[in-house]
């Protein structure tokens, strides 16, 4: 990931037309914005096609970029809004479940030769996933940044313009508003470390690069 002049290079180049830096720019992102884009999407498909909706409003929006924050920040406030956006237009639509998020309690376990165990985990998974999107919007994007990108409050902050203090009531709120709909009884924890899931061991939402 460019950093640094060469950063600086890439998005002057970007915002005069050439297409192969913005691309460029863009490379180590890419899976960032699609994760985040499944949390609004109901399947691998509109995910991406959602994706690439954001990613030209951030191409259409790059001249406006005028270093007042860190480019990640700005980035990732196009995204969400992008995304917010989609899922206020589309408030209503039944959305069905896609590949879902490795839970916490199953993360790392690779035992394929017991197929009764892994339906049995996917299951569990699509339950998990399909229940995340039913969050409202704004809380869900502030578990998708914090809890599976690992974004520091600050970050998230920054990201969606508001108090630090409102990040953590949205993640309070959307962590209780998650419980409710996995059916878990609600728990009262004082707030964790900067990326680090408060929802229980045996739920909700896996690291990125699930």
């Amino acid at each position: 990931m460019a950093r640094g002049e060469e950063l600086d290079a890439l998005i002057a180049q970007a915002q005069d037309g050439d297409v192969r830096a913005f691309e460029t720019l863009l490379a180590g992102h890419l899976g960032q914005v699609r994760r985040f884009a499944r949390a609004f999407a109901g399947s691998d498909t509109d995910g991406d096609d959602l994706a690439q909706e954001a990613l030209i409003k951030v191409y259409k929006s790059l001249k406006l970029f005028r270093y007042q924050s860190a480019f990640t920040t700005w980035l990732y406030a196009i995204v969400r809004n992008a995304f917010l956006d989609s899922a206020r237009s589309r408030a209503g639509r039944e959305r069905k479940a896609e590949e879902p998020l490795v839970p916490e309690h199953t993360r790392g376990l690779q035992d394929e030769s017991a197929p009764d165990r892994s339906l049995e985990q996917a299951e569990e998974r699509d339950r998990l996933w399909s229940a995340l999107r039913q969050v409202p919007a704004e809380f869900r994007s502030a578990l998708v940044l914090f809890d599976i990108e690992g974004c520091s409050y600050d970050e998230v902050a920054a990201i969606e313009g508001v108090a630090v203090g409102t990040v953590k009531s949205r993640l309070s709120r959307g962590r209780a508003h998650l419980r409710r709909l996995l059916g878990e009884p609600e728990e009262e924890r004082p707030a964790g470390a900067p990326g680090t899931p408060e929802v229980s061991a045996s739920s909700n939402l896996g690291r990125r690069g699930s």
